[in-house]
């Protein structure tokens, strides 16, 4: 005789006993740890108890009535709660596979999806406004089409650019459908849309510069008050700056002579940025 596999740890109180009558069932007191309070009898603070857990009355313990199985029922019982867990895995392995990488992405079975190399502005346009082939955004590879959709009034501006699943494939395993690690991916992305960057910092934190430099994107920001504009700017020798400014809203191409003071020197996407502030344009 027993109980089932949940209370098997408790403590026993008692002779097992029916219950309303029912002499084909029994029952059994059991003592176990308050689930709560683990078995410490405090729990968080409240202005009525203090810090007594109210689960268990400050005990430590709780005492229920469970049922007594005879060592059939227990051994069906058993044997179900195996069933249960196998058809969970089962699903959730299915759960794995339907949202596993190659299909969440839409590499599917012809093993590609395309990127979009260009101006981050024209490609947010066109995907925003036109976007007949459904491009997706994703922070890892951007602007995307899945492999089994067509590409149709792309800007001449932007380049569609293959990433093969082989290429970021996790394994040699054609049954798993995992993509290596997110640093590698992004190296691997990051290659495909971004030539080599000659950018190199500039002066140091507090320094005065003056550069002529071109716009080479604008990109819109919210924050706290209102919106923003991140601006890249680039000089001949392809260092680039990076201007953020609420006061300023300057066209991609638009080339000046401008006055900035260093703030930060950091790095994304494996390029060097020398961040700018006090921007003044001359002439």
């Amino acid at each position: 005789m027993a109980v089932a596999k949940s209370y098997e740890n408790m403590e026993i109180m008692g002779e097992p006993y029916t219950h309303e009558g029912d002499a084909k069932k029994l029952y059994v007191r059991v003592k176990g740890l308050c689930p709560r309070c683990g078995g410490s009898g405090h729990y968080s603070y409240n202005p009525m108890d203090g810090t007594r857990c109210f689960a268990c009355g400050g005990r430590g313990y709780e005492i229920k009535e469970v049922r007594w199985y005879t060592d059939k029922q227990r051994e069906a019982l058993d044997r179900a709660a195996e069933k249960r867990a196998a058809a969970k895995a089962v699903k959730v392995e299915e759960r794995r596979v339907k949202f596993a990488a190659r299909n969440a992405f839409g590499f599917g079975e012809a093993g590609f999806i395309t990127l979009f190399k260009g101006d981050s502005t024209i490609l947010n346009d066109w995907a925003h406004e036109t976007n007949p082939c459904r491009a997706r955004f994703n922070l890892l590879f951007g602007w995307f089409c899945p492999s089994k959709l067509e590409i149709v009034n792309l800007p001449a501006e932007i380049t569609p650019i293959v990433l093969k699943w082989e290429d970021i494939h996790n394994s040699d395993d054609p049954e798993d459908l995992t993509m290596r690690d997110e640093a590698e991916v992004r190296k691997i992305v990051h290659e495909l849309l971004d030539d080599l960057s000659k950018s190199e910092y500039q002066g140091e934190v507090g320094d005065w510069l003056e550069r002529e430099v071109t716009i080479k994107k604008n990109v819109p920001v919210d924050g706290r008050f209102g919106e923003s504009r991140v601006h890249i700017m680039e000089d001949s020798d392809g260092n680039e700056y990076v201007w953020i400014t609420a006061s300023k809203n300057l066209e991609v191409g638009f080339k000046c002579v401008m006055r900035m003071k260093v703030k930060e020197h950091k790095e994304y996407n494996d390029v060097k940025q020398t961040v700018v502030y006090y921007c003044k344009m001359k002439g």
